[in-house]
């Protein structure tokens, strides 16, 4: 083919290989607000807690 370049209506909408999805996770990693990253750490750490992966300071 003389032309490879996706046309607008060849264009996909995700990441279809695992290297794309990797770049789409950094990308996106790199791209939320403090807010959004200790909103996420906090719901790991909940998570982590009703696991049972952590266990309370007092004890």
């Amino acid at each position: 083919m003389a032309n490879d370049k996706p046309t607008s209506s060849d264009e996909r909408l995700y990441p279809v290989t695992w290297d794309e999805v990797k770049d789409a996770e950094l990308d996106d990693a790199l791209r939320a607000t403090p807010a959004q990253r200790l909103a996420w750490l906090e719901a790991a750490m909940k998570l982590a807690w009703m696991a049972g992966a952590t266990r309370d300071e007092s004890e």
